[in-house]
C-alpha cells in the first residue's frame, strides 16, 4: 500500500490540467493514502467497451493496467473497471469530485459504496472520467429473481444493507439525491447472500442544499417515480427525500415491479404524486407482502417529509424482520411457496408490463415550479409536455 510520502514525491509528475482538481486529488492522497484518488492517464485503459449513455454521462467498461492500482486492490494481471465519462456542460466537475472525496477518503466505512480508483480524461472529448470498480449486477437487473425466489429474510437483509449505507451518507452530511434500483449495485448475488454497493451518483453536501433551500428550482435530475413531491414542486432535495426514494425500492423488492410502470412518466404523473397518488400494489400480491411492511413503505412516501421514518427506524424495522419478530413474514413466505403455476405465470407477466412512455433512466425533469405558467397549455394540448418521453427508456 502506498504511503503519503510516496504520493507527495509524485506530485510534480502528473496533472489533470485543472489546478483545483489536482489539489482535491492530492488532498485525498495526503489525508488517507489507503483510500486515495489517483490521476489515471487515459492510455492505461484497454479493451474499452461502451455500455450505455445518459443525459449526464456515458458509461464504459475497460481493463486497467495493474500497476495503476494500490496493492490492496490488485488482482493477478488486471482489473475490470467502469468508466463514467461526465458531460462537462452538465456537471460542476469540482463539486462532484469533492463529494466523491468525502465518500472515498473522509468516510470511515467506504465498503458500502462503489470503489473509486481515480480520475481520468478522454483526450477526444476532453470530458473528465470517474474510474470506478465494476459490479456484477444491479437490484434492477435481478428484480424478478429477488421477487420470486428470495424469501423475506434475504429481502430484508438487502434493504438493511441499503439503509446502513444511506445512514453513513447522512451522518456525513451527504444526500444521495438520485436513489433507485439501477444505482444500487450487487456483487456475488445468489439466493442466499449478496453484497450491496451504492453508486453515490449525484451526492450533494447537505450544508450546500440548506444554503439553497430558499431558492425554488426549475429542474431536477432523476426518475419521476423516485422523486419526492416536495422536489417535484421545486424545493431542494433533503435527507428525507432519500427516504421517499427508498420507499420506491421497498416497492420493487416487494412486488418485483417498478413504481408507476403502467403509466406515462410525465407532468400529469408529477401532479398526481403531488396530490398524494402513490404506486398501487396489485391485489394478486397482497397475500405475499406483510401488512407491516406495506405500512412502513407508505410511511416513506408521506407527503410531509417530517412524517417519514428515520433511517434509524428503517434499520430497526429491517433488523426486527431479519430476526422473524413478525409472524406476518413467515406467512407471506409460506403463501409464496404454495403459489400455483398459473398464479406465478400471471405474476411473471405483470413484471414485464411497462407503459411505452415510462422512463426509469435518470434524466432532466422540469419541476412544477418551472411549469406553473404553462400547465394549462400542457393540459389542453396547446403545448407539448417537456417531461414526456417519446419512447420507453429503461
Amino acid at each position: 500500500m502506498h504511503t503519503k510520502e510516496h504520493y507527495i514525491k509524485k506530485f510534480g509528475t502528473w496533472s489533470s490540467g485543472n489546478t483545483n482538481l489536482d489539489k482535491i486529488i492530492q488532498e485525498s492522497q495526503i489525508n488517507n493514502p489507503a483510500s486515495s484518488l489517483q490521476w489515471i492517464p487515459y492510455e492505461n485503459f484497454h479493451n474499452t467497451k461502451h455500455i450505455v449513455d445518459s443525459e449526464y454521462y456515458s458509461l464504459h467498461s475497460a481493463i486497467l493496467r495493474n500497476d495503476m492500482i494500490d496493492e490492496e486492490w490488485k488482482c493477478e494481471d488486471c482489473v475490470v473497471v467502469a468508466l463514467k465519462e461526465l458531460k462537462d456542460y452538465k456537471y460542476d466537475i469540482l463539486e462532484f469530485i469533492k463529494a466523491i472525496k468525502n465518500i472515498t477518503v473522509d468516510i470511515i466505512y467506504p465498503f458500502c459504496f462503489t470503489r473509486f480508483f481515480g480520475i481520468s480524461k478522454n483526450p477526444s472529448t476532453q470530458n473528465y472520467i470517474i474510474v470506478m470498480g465494476s459490479c456484477d449486477d444491479t437490484i434492477h437487473s435481478c428484480l424478478s429473481d429477488i421477487f420470486l425466489k428470495n424469501g423475506w429474510n434475504s429481502k430484508t437483509d438487502l434493504l438493511y444493507q441499503i439503509t446502513e449505507s444511506l445512514n453513513i451518507l447522512h451522518e456525513n452530511n451527504l444526500v444521495h439525491c438520485d436513489l433507485h434500483s439501477r444505482n444500487i449495485l450487487m456483487k456475488n448475488y445468489n439466493l442466499v447472500s449478496f453484497d450491496i454497493k451504492i453508486d453515490p451518483g449525484l451526492c450533494k453536501l447537505d450544508n450546500d442544499l440548506i444554503l439553497n433551500s430558499d431558492n425554488k428550482k426549475n429542474n431536477v435530475y432523476g426518475s419521476i417515480p423516485y422523486i419526492p413531491p416536495e422536489v417535484l414542486r421545486g424545493n431542494e432535495f433533503t435527507k428525507e427525500g432519500d427516504i421517499y426514494s427508498f420507499g420506491g425500492i421497498m416497492y420493487e423488492v416487494a412486488t418485483g415491479n417498478q413504481p408507476f410502470s403502467n403509466q406515462a412518466h410525465d407532468t400529469y404523473l408529477m401532479i398526481d404524486i403531488c396530490n398524494g397518488v402513490r404506486p398501487k400494489v396489485p391485489d394478486m400480491m397482497l397475500n405475499l407482502i406483510p401488512k407491516c411492511y406495506l405500512d412502513m413503505m407508505y410511511q416513506c412516501w408521506d407527503d410531509n417529509p417530517l412524517k417519514r421514518p428515520t433511517l434509524h427506524e428503517l434499520s430497526e424495522f429491517s433488523d426486527m424482520l431479519w430476526n422473524n419478530v413478525f409472524l406476518e413474514f413467515n406467512d407471506a413466505d409460506k403463501n409464496r411457496r404454495l403459489m400455483n403455476k398459473s398464479h406465478e405465470l400471471k405474476l411473471l407477466q405483470s413484471l414485464h408490463n411497462f407503459h411505452p412512455q415510462s422512463c426509469y433512466t435518470s434524466r432532466h425533469i422540469y419541476t412544477l415550479y418551472e411549469l406553473q405558467d404553462s400547465l394549462e397549455d400542457i393540459k389542453s394540448g396547446k403545448c407539448a409536455d417537456p417531461n414526456l418521453c417519446t419512447s420507453n427508456r429503461f
